[in-house]
C-alpha cells in the first residue's frame, strides 16, 4: 500500500536526520490530495516542500527517495503512476479480483491507525466537527505522572538518613549498646497543579480543547488539581470538572463561565487569583500552567508585577501558547513579553500531541 510506503519513507528520513514528523507527513498528504492522480514526480516535489526543513535536508531527501522509490515505475513508463489514497478512519481498499471471483473490500487498519496519529498533530483551527470530536476524545484520555515533593513526615528506609531517635531508643533497651542502626527518609507527596485557561475571544478555537485538557488533568489527580478560567473575570471550574461523565462536566463548566469569548485582562485576573487563592496556600510550591496566547488588553506592567508574585509562590510556572508551533512565531505580544522572564517552561497547546507534552512537563518530565 502507498500509505505504508510513505510511512516507511518518513521513518527512513528520520533515521537519516531529517525531521519528517507526522505533522509534516500530514502536510504531504494534504498536498497530494490536490492532484487527481499524483505521480512519482509529484510525490518527489511535494515531499521536498513538506518534509524538508532546510537546504541541508535536500541531499539526504534525494538519496532516501531514490533508495525507497527506485523499485516504483519511473515517469514515462507504461504503468500508470501510483495514486496516494486519502487517510480516513475505516478506509477500505478494493482488491483486484481473480478470474471467476468477485471483487471484495478489505479493512485497512494501518490507514485508520495512521489517521488517528495524524489527528494528534492537527491544529485545532480549521477542523471539521467530526475531526474536532475525535481530537477531543483523544485529549480526554490523556494521562501522565504527577510531580512529587518531599513531605515533612518520614518513613523507615534501608539506608538514606540515620534515624537517631529510633536508634537511641532501641539502644536504651540494651543498656545503651545499640545492636543496629535505623534509617529513615522523607515521604513524598504530590504537588498541587493549577491550570489557568484563557477563554477570551482570541482563544475561542482552542478553549474547548484546553477545557477538556483540564478535565483530563483533574481525572489524573482530583485531589491536587485546580482549574480556573479567565478573560474579564476569574472563574473556578474545578467542582464541575470532577463530574464522572466528561461531556456533562464540560457542559457544566462552560455554563458556569460568564465571560466566554470576551476580552482579556490577564494582569487583573492573575492578581485576583493570587489574592483570593494563591497567597492563601493554593499556589505555594505548586505547578502553575497558564494557557493563553498572550493578548493583553490591560496594562503589561500589571501583568509583569503579578507574574513576579506568582513566581515567588509557585514551584514551576509553565506557559502554554497555542501559536508557539506556528511557523515564524515570535512571542512579541505585550502579555508574552511581560511574562517570559518569569517562566520555567514555554510550550505549545494547539494540538493533542502538544497537550500530551504539556501533561508530561507538568509531571516534571520533558
Amino acid at each position: 500500500m502507498m500509505d505504508e510506503t510513505l510511512l516507511g519513507f518518513a521513518a527512513r528520513l528520520r533515521d537519516a536526520g531529517v525531521d519528517a514528523n507526522l505533522h509534516r507527513l500530514d502536510l504531504l498528504y494534504a498536498a497530494l490530495r490536490q492532484f487527481a492522480e499524483p505521480g512519482l514526480e509529484t510525490l518527489y516535489r511535494c515531499g521536498r516542500l513538506t518534509l524538508c526543513t532546510g537546504q541541508d535536508d535536500l541531499p539526504v531527501y534525494d538519496a532516501v527517495f531514490d533508495a525507497v522509490f527506485r523499485r516504483l515505475p519511473q515517469i514515462g513508463d507504461a504503468p500508470p503512476p501510483p495514486v496516494v489514497p486519502a487517510l480516513r478512519p475505516g478506509a477500505v481498499r478494493r482488491q483486484e479480483a481473480k478470474p471467476g471471483e468477485e471483487e471484495r473490500e478489505e479493512d485497512v487498519t494501518v490507514g485508520a491507525a495512521t489517521d488517528a496519529e495524524v489527528l494528534r498533530h492537527r491544529n485545532f483551527v480549521g477542523l471539521t466537527p467530526d475531526e474536532r470530536a475525535q481530537i477531543h476524545a483523544l485529549i480526554l484520555r490523556l494521562r501522565a505522572g504527577i510531580a512529587m515533593r518531599p513531605s515533612r513526615r518520614f518513613k523507615p528506609d534501608t539506608r538514606s538518613r540515620l534515624d537517631v531517635k529510633r536508634t537511641v531508643r532501641a539502644a536504651l533497651a540494651l543498656a545503651g549498646e545499640p545492636d543496629r542502626l535505623y534509617w529513615r527518609r522523607r515521604r513524598m507527596r504530590p504537588r498541587r497543579r493549577i491550570l489557568l485557561i484563557d477563554v477570551s475571544g482570541s482563544m475561542a478555537p482552542f478553549a474547548g480543547g484546553l477545557l477538556r485538557f483540564g478535565y483530563a488533568a483533574t481525572a489524573c489527580a482530583p485531589r491536587c488539581t485546580e482549574v480556573f478560567t479567565f478573560g474579564t473575570r476569574l472563574t473556578r471550574v474545578t467542582p464541575h470538572l470532577r463530574h464522572g461523565d466528561p461531556e456533562q462536566a464540560i457542559l457544566a463548566a462552560s455554563q458556569a463561565i460568564p465571560d466566554w469569548s470576551g476580552g482579556t485582562r490577564m494582569g487583573e485576573q492573575l492578581r485576583a487569583f493570587i489574592d483570593l487563592w494563591g497567597r492563601r496556600g493554593m499556589a505555594r510550591g505548586a505547578v502553575v500552567v497558564i494557557a493563553s496566547d498572550g493578548w493583553e488588553r490591560g496594562t503589561p506592567d500589571l501583568l509583569r508585577e503579578q507574574m513576579e508574585r506568582l513566581k515567588r509562590l509557585a514551584h514551576t510556572v509553565i506557559w502554554a501558547n497555542p501559536h508557539k508551533s506556528t511557523p515564524g512565531f515570535a512571542p512579541l505580544t505585550a502579555g508574552m513579553q511581560a511574562a517570559l522572564p518569569f517562566l520555567d517552561a514555554f510550550v505549545g497547546g494547539s494540538s493533542a500531541a502538544e497537550l500530551e507534552r504539556l501533561m508530561r512537563v507538568m509531571g516534571g518530565r520533558q
